[in-house]
């Protein structure tokens, strides 16, 4: 009878815990995507459930579909945190608190084109000769960078995937790619050419980083904690490794 009891009040407790909400986007592997069953996977879903293990707080995971929708639910408290390879820059962590987690500081933007880079680009301003729209993502750190130069025509889309048989199809001319993900898109389209510009310092990212509402201190020194048990425990260096962000 006893066991049962037991049983019964585990059960009540882990129905009325706290969770842990993240707010994230599909469609951008190997970050976040859907598998074959539909269900979330990617190194930031692993992450976030490592994170949920150490809060001991069952992971809720929401879909907004892009980042100023992401942004949005932030800043309302839809949910608790956002993972999805968010770049930590000086203007972000002036509006949320933002915990790295992964990638390298960016002082430089790297471009893809297909085939070839054109002469003379030595700057974002002289994409605006290649006479082809650049191919951005919505609210994205890559859409923050080319928007310093207003001249340029930008082309949004929902994934890189999309973004590069655009550049393939010669509809748009060049577009900006997070650094984590080259050596993989490299791999399956040999025929982009890599093109790294340098940033100036408001631009410069400091890698990818969690974001929290700044009302919530508590929850965002939680997450520092765990994230730093996590890279002390070398959990993160592995799942980098099965995701193909480190060699």
């Amino acid at each position: 009878m006893l066991k049962y009891i037991v049983l019964f009040i585990l059960l009540a407790m882990n129905l009325f815990a706290k969770s842990f909400t993240i707010g994230t986007t599909s469609g951008y592997a190997p970050f976040v995507s859907l598998d074959e069953k539909g269900e979330y996977e990617g190194f930031d879903i692993d992450i976030a459930k490592e994170v949920s293990r150490k809060l001991d707080r069952p992971l809720i995971i929401r879909d907004y579909g892009s980042m100023p929708s992401l942004m949005l639910a932030l800043k309302q408290k839809k949910v608790d945190a956002l993972i999805w390879g968010i770049s930590i820059t000086k203007d972000r962590e002036k509006s949320m608190e933002m915990v790295y987690y992964q990638g390298d500081k960016l002082d430089k933007v790297p471009l893809i084109f297909w085939d070839n880079i054109p002469n003379k680009t030595e700057t974002l301003s002289d994409l605006a000769t290649l006479k082809k729209p650049i191919c951005v993502e919505a609210g994205s750190y890559q859409e923050g960078i080319f928007k310093t130069c207003p001249n340029l025509s930008l082309k949004y889309f929902d994934g890189i995937d999309s973004v590069i048989l655009d550049l393939k199809y010669g509809k748009s001319g060049a577009s900006a790619i997070d650094p984590s993900l080259l050596p993989r898109f490299q791999a399956k389209y040999p025929n982009l050419k890599v093109l790294f510009l340098p940033l100036p310092e408001e631009m410069q990212s400091l890698g990818n980083g969690i974001c929290i509402n700044q009302d919530d201190q508590e929850l965002a020194l939680k997450i520092k904690k765990a994230i730093e048990e996590l890279r002390d425990e070398g959990v993160i260096f592995k799942l980098e490794k099965k995701w193909g962000l480190r060699k």
